[in-house]
């Protein structure tokens, strides 16, 4: 054969492969595109948008329902405080055992029915407030705060129902979570983001819809509890979620030999140790946004529409981090990702601190989708990664209980005390700063950490040649 034999026959070679990686390509957008859904993974979808728009109707008015029955700030922060502390200890407990028994699929469940139980029960929390106070639940700004001796049993009631809450509830996302990333190594066609941003759709759709439907009942009956639509709407999205977590594919696990010894090693490596640092001041900086923002709003006298608003925003911007968070984490690698959201951790608090007008904090929460958006993808595939084998549930957990639950109890007891006595904005400059100093810290480590790793490399390029 001539050469220009061999080159044709190369080329047509190299062309075919190019057709065939072109349609490859195209089957790949067609397998889990954002309209294009993969069978496989649409139990996931469905539950993400169930469970996290369930959550959204509840969640953030938790704080101004409580403020409403007659809890002060302080009290407000310390039930608040005690669900991301009870997160500690509920989540790596139930992923151990979950890992260890192989029972992922229970645990979840489980979860699922008596979290939406107990949360459900708050509503018949007793008001501190007497008979002779402005209707707690309707309308208009709150109540002022009573004492502890007056508010003792309410308070009691909600520490109590929200612990049992945490205790069970906690797990179940971290749970999901971990099985998709098992599910996702059968399948590279797809990725993490493009499964967990229907949450984000859940969240953005149902909490516009939340506000709306409060306002709307309030106008409607003025004397009636404005938070009833917010418990139905909770109600009517969690208990379906059983469905999904029922069809769902959990592929085989295998257990591992010692999750005590592989825990140990694990957090040997700086860089472990690091990153659950992130993963706290993170979650810090969302105790205290999900904790105070809503009462900074309603001492701005916000109506519920810009509260249900806020939410929607920060979901919107939060689909297309998610959808491409894959395409992110290649491109700039975990470190960088990080680095991003601690930056816009810091810009997002410094610019709450001079809000006055209530309807200006919607384009702020344009921040959310770097925020959670390109976090939450980065964090969860930088635990599978380094998870030790047969034991993705309980790093997932771990994770959630560094960032939900250590991170978040520090926000929501420290931001207590100093929303208390200092307010507010000196509550965000100060979760600025913190942001601020840690994002300059982690790069500091990150530049330190790539030249040694280089130096390394080299040396060991030495040894070789040697």
């Amino acid at each position: 054969m001539t050469a220009y034999g061999r080159t044709f026959q190369l080329g047509a070679g190299y062309s075919g492969h190019q057709v065939q990686y072109s349609i490859d390509k195209v089957k790949e957008l067609k397998t889990d595109g954002f309209f294009h859904i993969n069978k496989t993974f649409l139990p996931a979808k469905i539950f993400y948008f169930l469970f996290m728009g369930s959550m959204v109707s509840f969640l953030p008015f938790v704080p101004v329902y409580m403020e409403q029955l007659g809890l002060n700030s302080f009290q407000i922060g310390i039930i608040r405080a005690v669900q991301p502390i009870c997160t500690i200890i509920a989540c790596p407990f139930w992923g151990t055992v979950a890992d260890k028994f192989s029972i992922h699929r229970i645990v979840v469940l489980i979860g699922i029915a008596v979290g939406c139980t107990a949360s459900g029960a708050t509503y018949f929390t007793p008001s501190a407030l007497n008979s002779t106070t402005t209707n707690s639940t309707s309308g208009g700004p709150s109540p002022p705060p009573l004492d502890w001796d007056d508010s003792l049993l309410t308070f009691s009631i909600m520490i109590s129902l929200s612990t049992v809450f945490i205790v069970f509830l906690a797990p179940v996302n971290p749970m999901i979570d971990s099985n998709v990333m098992e599910l996702l190594k059968d399948h590279p066609d797809t990725d993490y983001g493009k499964q967990r941003l229907w949450g984000a759709v859940g969240w953005g759709s149902m909490s516009g819809l939340t506000g709306l439907a409060m306002d709307t009942y309030v106008k409607y009956n003025p004397d009636g509890n404005r938070f009833l639509p917010a418990y139905i709407i909770f109600a009517l999205m969690m208990a379906p979620a059983i469905i999904p977590v029922l069809i769902m594919k959990f592929p085989p696990h295998s257990t591992p030999m010692s999750i005590s010894k592989e825990l140990l090693n694990l957090f040997r490596e700086v860089k472990i140790i690091i990153f659950f640092i992130i993963a706290a001041v993170c979650g810090l900086s969302l105790g205290v946004i999900g904790t105070f923002q809503f009462l900074f709003l309603n001492e701005l006298e916000a109506p519920s529409l810009v509260m249900g608003l806020t939410l929607t925003f920060t979901c919107v911007s939060e689909i297309p981090f998610m959808y491409l968070s894959d395409r992110f984490i290649q491109w700039f690698g975990h470190e960088t990702v990080f680095s991003i959201v601690l930056f816009c951790y810091s810009l997002r608090f410094f610019l709450y601190s001079i809000l006055q007008d209530p309807w200006h904090i919607l384009p702020i929460e344009l921040l959310h989708g770097i925020c959670f958006g390109a976090l939450w993808p980065a964090a969860a595939s930088f635990a599978n990664k380094v998870a030790p084998e047969g034991m993705g549930a309980t790093v997932q957990t771990l994770m959630s209980a560094a960032s939900l639950g250590l991170g978040a109890g520090l926000g929501t007891i420290g931001g207590g005390y100093i929303y208390n006595n200092l307010g507010a904005r000196t509550l965000f400059v100060y979760c600025g700063i913190l942001c601020s100093v840690t994002t300059v810290l982690f790069i500091i480590y990150a530049i330190l950490d790539y030249f040694l790793v280089k130096r390394r490399s080299r040396q060991t390029e030495y040894d070789r040649i040697q």
